[in-house]
């Protein structure tokens, strides 16, 4: 895995795109200073991902843009792309492409952009793809100008940091930070748990003890409910019976209103047809009485326009015989008598026509009057009849208002009597509650009145005794436990230390005997066990006495025993030294407190630091690891992990444990006499309690509560005005009830009377119509019409019909005389006619005609006369009929009259019986939902027991009674227990779970400190050997080595051996280097080159490039540098930026950088055999 390539354009001075195509080996860019070689590797580096604008030699992130020239605008944006060779796999199997392309693209103004292969990606994605194979962080394998110097004047610390990127323990450090704050956090976490967990156990036992009263209450609850409600379906199933009987009498009373409409409208169904049929018939008889006197008028011309044509005929054959026998004349005086005759009988027809018309005008008169008479007697009537109509119309609608208004009455009174049941309801309740707060209110005066503490202060103190004496308990229990297990641990350490293993054998069967060890005869500060045991070394087993005879007897004892070697202390006085033999030296006597014969054994040992250990110089000193040094004697020894030293430690812990043990025993003590007194004060406090706690309330204040028991008793007598208010307005509403009942009854008289006299004015009606159309039938057979009003109407209608019935047979009779004065004139004229010669001379031809035609015209009259008889009777009979007709319709329609009368008095009783049915229903509605109300408000899943009612209410009062007595409770105490108890499992479990997240956590720490902790030793053992090796090559006859330095020298622990930082050391040849301040900058620049090549060949990575790093060299050790690139160009691949021509020769290719006056940098590129190396060097 190499760099294959990179590809620039718009960074820096790289303007056009450019390409730079890699090998592996040495590749070499060189240019003149300001060419812009330096800017190949500050487009690597911002092409791996750096935001740091310093690292590309920029102050702000644009910079890397180009910036303009005389020639050329400024860049919009840039890209830097370099394409790495991964045909090895060396980016790991997640990377699967033989070819990776990083890239990075920066418009101006705007935001980055990082791809992989052409797919866009986060900075952090790149970054981690980079750190895998040493290219992040702080990335060594990138030199860049300043940065040799960097890596010696850098803190020890800031070095350890680059043997760290080297051995890729960056992520592995960020994921153990990561652990370590999520550890502090749930470690919070937990502790807040235990705390949030102890707190909920405090409110158990109050609660437990409210949620037994609560439950006792709640079980009194539900019996109550339950016979409240069992009380309130009995009412609602009574109800329902009584519903039921109600709603079968309306069905009933509904079907005798609903047959009684239907009679009714019936009734006027036939009364509207009968009226029909009255018009009709009136309208139908007076069409045929019409048609009857035109009939008969035509009759009677017929017949005299038949005389008239005999008498024609009989003239012309008169006419006809005169013309044929041509009579001679007759004597005058006949013909004057017959003249006479003549003028005599025309005279006389024509006084009788006179005398018919005269009579005839009378008679159309005297008709003509009675029919104008009768017809306005008709209009009259019709009139009348639309009054009675209208006047039917305005009662029916006031009765159907008064039906209504009654209706709505009869609504509004059953509401306001459902409303008045409910505010007594209200009213009792209000009572209730009233007696309730007067009993709250004298238990409250007597608490006012009492002297000391109140109920509720009684309860809240002895719950809080009683949680302080639970507190106590476990306190006292902790305490007791904690004492248990450090006693136990304390007998273990005593017996351990009883065994004392690894002590001699003789030594220790001395000890067991009662002989005193030097080591037992000492008591040793924490952290000065290793130090004494190193000063006593095989002292620390002695046995310590002070007569050197019982110490013979005693090692004789050990001799014949077979027990080993022992050793004798005999005490004695010796001077010890009492100067320090370093500054800040302590006397190690001072670390231990023992018998006097133990102590001296530590005089003329001293304390001293680990690195003032070889300056001592007259007194033997000891480390605190056990390290020893006798200058006198020049010896030197380390005590380790020695039986006596474990014992001193033991010995140590033992006294601790002790004083621990003996000071948990105290606190135990007095943890279980506050127990004991906290105990008996709950138990006082409860007792106490017991006493009051029947006059336990919320609210005390009897203030208040009277406040209370007064606003409750204006609201009771204001529900009870209300409730007199609703019963003052259903009076006036049943009042009016009455009145609106009296008032529908006097309407429906009032409709009946109007129905009779409607139907009586219907008949009169159209008798005055049939009555006039009879006169007007003679009027027109009179030969006249009905016009104006005649001038006299006096009379009446009786007088008038008596005139024209006389009138009418007077103009008959002189009809018949005028017929007969006509017929003698014609029998005058017709002698006459005999007796006077004729002197015509008419031709019988035509005479002969005339009177066959005559005969026609005689027999077409005849059979004209004939038809007309024949016509008569059918016409006659339909008036006959239609007379008879229109008077059965008449008495039709006075029956209809008289059942429309009785059908409208049961339909408004059947109303009235329909609407007291209904105000029934709707009083058992409202008892129903009162009923309905009480059964939902006692809330009972299963109503109680038991079929009688006043037992169940007795049985539910006593109950009511009990709860009263148990006095005011939490009735949500059970819940908040229940919650409580349950919050408390969850806590608990979380608590739980959160421990072993804590642990799991902490053990993932521990497991990633282990593995930063191994690998920086691996990589850095590789780093501190390769450097030791390119330090040989680099400082011919000198040598260079790395080592870790703490920044504590105290300090033993794991944390600071992890924390330590690496010191360079370089001795060149010839030179004792204790400081690298002191070194030339030749020597410092070969040291750091050493250091990084170390780095390099420590933790491979796809290339270094390396800029400027051998400009402050001379030429022979650049050769060093030289060969050095040489040596391990076939492990790695180099990128050099120099201006030194000795580089050159280590070069596979060299890149040419130059820049013209357009400020554009250009590159171009050659390759370098080996055997050109020689001519490259000697330019």
């Amino acid at each position: 895995m190499h760099l294959q390539s990179i590809k620039i354009r718009g960074f820096k001075s790289f303007v056009d795109p450019l390409e730079l195509t890699l090998e592996p080996g040495v590749a070499v860019v060189v240019g003149p200073n300001g060419s812009g070689k330096s800017n190949v590797a500050d487009a690597i580096v911002w092409a791996a991902g750096s935001l740091a604008p310093s690292e590309m030699r920029a102050e702000k992130p644009d910079d890397v843009l180009f910036g303009g020239s005389e020639t050329r605008p400024p860049a919009d944006h840039c890209e830097v792309e370099l394409v790495f060779d991964n045909e090895d796999g060396g980016f790991g199997g997640d990377v699967d492409f033989g070819q990776i392309s990083i890239t990075r693209r920066l418009v101006r103004g705007g935001e980055g952009q990082y791809l992989v292969n052409k797919a866009a990606v986060r900075r952090t994605d790149l970054v981690e793809l980079l750190a895998d194979v040493g290219l992040g962080g702080s990335m060594h394998s990138i030199v860049s100008q300043g940065k040799v110097d960097a890596v010696l004047a850098s803190k020890p610390e800031d070095r350890r940091h680059l043997v760290e990127e080297a051995a890729g323990l960056g992520k592995f450090k960020r994921r153990k930070h990561r652990a370590e704050l999520k550890l502090a956090r749930v470690g919070i976490q937990v502790e807040r748990a235990r705390d949030v967990e102890e707190e909920v156990k405090k409110r158990l036992r109050p609660l437990a003890l409210q949620a037994t009263a609560a439950e006792r209450a709640e079980k009194l609850a539900v019996e109550i409910a339950a016979l409240r409600a069992r009380i309130a379906q009995l009412d609602l199933l009574a109800v329902a019976e009584r519903r039921a009987d109600t709603e079968a009498r309306r069905d009933a009373v509904a079907i005798v209103r609903r047959s009684a409409q239907e009679r009714l409208t019936a009734l006027l169904e036939e009364r509207r047809q009968a009226e029909d049929g009255l018009s009709d018939a009136a309208g139908g008889r007076e069409t045929a009485l019409g048609a009857l006197f035109r009939l008969q008028g035509a009759s009677e011309r017929l017949g005299l326009r038949r005389e008239s044509a005999a008498a024609l005929e009989e003239r012309l054959r008169g006419d006809l015989v005169e013309a044929e026998q041509a009579v001679a004349d007759r004597s005058a005086a006949a013909v004057l008598v017959l003249e006479d005759a003549a003028r005599a009988a025309a005279t006389v027809a024509r006084d009788a026509a006179e005398a018919y018309g005269q009579a005839s005008e009378r008679a159309r008169l005297a008709h003509s009057r009675v029919a104008v008479f009768e017809r306005r007697l008709s209009g009259q009537a019709e009139a009348t009849v639309a009054e009675l109509r209208a006047d039917r119309g305005r009662v029916e609608a006031a009765l159907a208002d008064a039906t209504g208004g009654q209706e709505g009455a009869n609504r509004r009174l059953v509401a306001l009597g459902a409303s008045r049941e409910r505010l007594g309801l209200r009213q009792e309740s209000a009572a209730s509650l009233r007696d309730a707060l007067e009993i709250d209110l004298v238990t409250a005066r007597e608490i006012e009145q009492r002297e000391g503490l109140s109920p509720l202060e009684l309860e809240q103190r002895a719950n809080e005794l009683t949680a302080a004496a639970r507190a106590a308990a476990s306190e006292r229990d902790d305490v007791a436990e904690r004492s248990r297990s450090a006693h136990e641990r304390l007998q273990a350490l005593e017996r351990a230390l009883a065994e004392r293993e690894g002590i001699p054998p003789a030594a220790s069967a001395l000890a067991a005997a009662g002989e005193t060890l030097a080591l037992s005869a000492l008591a040793v500060e924490p952290g000065a066990e290793r130090a004494v045991a190193a000063a006593l070394a095989w002292r620390a087993s002695a046995v310590l006495t002070g007569d050197a005879r019982h110490g013979l007897e005693l090692l004789e004892q050990t001799r014949r025993e077979g027990l080993g070697s022992l050793t004798v202390i005999v005490d004695r006085d010796a001077a010890a030294v009492t100067t320090p033999p370093v500054e800040g030296a302590r006397p190690l006597g001072s670390l231990a407190t023992g018998s006097a014969a133990a102590l001296r054994l530590l005089d003329g040992f001293w304390l001293v630091a680990a690195d003032r250990l070889l300056d001592a110089t007259h007194a033997t000193v000891i480390t605190s690891e056990g390290h020893g040094y006798d200058p006198e004697r020049g010896e030197l020894w380390f005590a380790g992990e020695t039986a006596e030293a474990v014992l001193l430690e033991m010995d140590a812990r033992r006294r601790a444990l002790a004083d621990g043990a003996a000071e948990l025993a105290g606190r135990s003590s007095s943890a279980a006499h506050a127990a004991e007194e906290a105990a008996a004060a709950a138990a006082v406090a409860e007792e106490a309690f017991a006493k009051v706690a029947h006059l336990r309330v919320r609210n005390v204040d009897p203030e208040l509560l009277g406040l209370l028991v007064e606003c409750v008793a204006q609201l009771e007598s204001a529900l009870g005005r209300a409730r007199l208010l609703a019963t003052g307005l259903e009076e006036p509403i049943a009042a009016r009830l009455t009145v609106g009942a009296q008032q529908a009854g006097d309407l429906g008289a009032e409709l009946r009377r109007l129905s009779v006299l409607e139907a009586d004015a219907t008949r009169d009606a159209a008798a005055a119509v049939a009555r006039a159309q009879e006169a007007e039938v003679v009027v027109a057979r009179l030969g006249g019409s009905v016009g104006a009003n005649p001038a006299d109407e006096s009379g009446s209608r009786e007088e008038l019909g008596a005139e024209a019935v006389s009138l009418l047979d007077l103009a008959d009779r002189a009809a018949e005389g005028a017929q007969e004065a006509a017929a003698r004139a014609r029998s005058a004229d017709a002698a006459l006619l005999e007796r006077r010669p004729r002197r015509s001379a008419l031709d019988p031809d035509m005479l002969v005609r005339l009177c066959d035609a005559v005969v026609s015209l005689g027999a077409g009259l005849e059979q004209a006369v004939q038809m007309a008889a024949r016509l008569e009777a059918p016409v006659r009979a339909r008036v006959d009929a239609g007379a008879k007709r229109a008077t059965l319709l008449g008495e039709e329609l006075r029956r209809l009259g008289a059942a429309e009368v009785e059908a409208r008095r049961q339909a408004d009783d059947a109303t009235e019986h329909a609407t007291t049915v209904q105000v029934a229903l709707a009083r058992l509605e409202a008892e129903a939902e009162e009923a309905q109300r009480r059964f939902d408000a006692a809330g009972a899943d299963v109503p109680a027991e038991g079929d009688d009612r006043g037992e169940l209410t007795a049985r539910a009062d006593r109950l009511d009674a009990r709860r009263e007595d148990l006095g005011r409770v939490n009735p949500l105490a059970k819940e908040e227990y229940e919650a409580e108890k349950e919050r408390l499992d969850d806590l608990a479990t979380q608590r739980q779970d959160l421990e072993a997240s804590l642990a799991e956590i902490a053990k993932l720490r521990d497991e990633l400190a282990e593995t930063v902790e191994r690998r920086f030793d691996d990589t850095f053992e590789t780093v501190a050997r390769h450097f030791e090796e390119v330090s040989a090559t680099l400082f011919p006859g000198g040598e260079g080595r790395l080592r870790l330095v703490h920044p504590d020298d105290d300090a033993d622990d794991a944390d600071s051996r992890r924390e330590a930082g690496v010191e360079v050391e370089l001795r060149p040849a010839g030179k004792r280097i204790t400081r690298l301040s002191l070194l030339s900058g030749g020597e410092k620049a070969l040291g750091a080159i050493s250091f990084l090549f170390a780095l390099f060949l420590a933790r491979p990575c796809p290339f270094y490039l390396l800029d400027e790093v051998e400009a402050a060299l001379d030429d022979v050790n650049t050769l060093r540098f030289v060969g050095l690139l040489r040596r391990y160009s076939d492990r790695a691949q180099f990128i050099v930026i120099t201006h030194q021509k000795r580089t050159m020769e280590a070069a596979d290719v060299l890149y040419g950088v130059t820049m013209g006056s357009d400020g554009i940098s250009q590159v171009i590129s050659r390759r370098l055999p080996q055997h050109d190396n020689a001519a490259v060097t000697a330019l």
